[in-house]
């Protein structure tokens, strides 16, 4: 049973360019995921998935990893998760896959160990991260969790809207061959506050992750 940590990597970001090796507290992007993977000893071998090898200039010394090329076409705007998936399956013999996106540089170690066990105990058939949501929500201008024909409950006794933070997905590739996604019939669902699930897409989510690192919420 192989194990492997998933980095997708696309260096032609539009909204934040450059945006996986643009230094955060000194510190390339990418070297935050690449550490956090380091540190889950049930991970056999991590693999940066990029068309261009120049992201390796930007890692420190000392973290393992292996570069795997994937083909330029896989760069256009108009690739999917899935697509990427796809090719990386071909490429490599995982049997257990861990992805993981650079843009989510405080995810720590323990809640990638805690959504790897639950998969590979065959607990759950995937597991991701979600922020649980304790506020009236509205989907397709109707609220999602609360009703207008009844009196308004207090927040804290409305059922959560649960979203997907997006960065952590954990699965077979047993799962993907036979579904085409990340998440299958049975997952586990691990909440985290926004702060560790913090995503970088544009310039003032990244001012937000100085911050977060500039105040001493996550140590360099």
């Amino acid at each position: 049973m192989r194990t492997v940590g998933f980095i997708p990597s696309r260096l032609n970001s539009q909204r934040l360019p450059s945006k996986n090796i643009k230094e955060l507290g000194g510190v390339p992007l990418v070297n935050y995921t690449v550490r956090a993977l380091n540190k889950v000893s049930d991970i056999d071998e991590v693999v940066i998935f990029a068309s261009e090898p120049s992201i390796c200039e930007h890692i420190q010394p000392g973290l393992k990893y292996k570069f795997l090329k994937r083909p330029d076409t896989l760069d256009d705007q108009n690739t999917t998760i899935q697509d990427l998936i796809r090719e990386f399956l071909k490429l490599d013999s995982a049997d257990t896959v861990v992805l993981l996106h650079i843009t989510s540089p405080f995810l720590k170690p323990e809640t990638i160990v805690d959504c790897l066990g639950r998969v590979n105990s065959d607990e759950y058939d995937s597991s991701f991260t979600a922020y649980a949501i304790n506020k009236f929500c509205w989907f397709n201008g109707k609220p999602l969790n609360y009703s207008l024909d009844k009196p308004t409950p207090r927040t804290q006794d409305i059922d959560p809207v649960v979203a997907e933070q997006s960065s952590l997905y954990v699965f077979k590739r047993e799962v993907f061959e036979k579904t085409g996604q990340r998440i299958s019939t049975r997952p586990y669902v691990k909440n985290i506050n926004h702060f560790e699930g913090h995503d970088i897409d544009t310039p003032e989510d990244f001012k937000i992750a100085e911050l977060i690192v500039d105040t001493g919420l996550f140590a360099v």
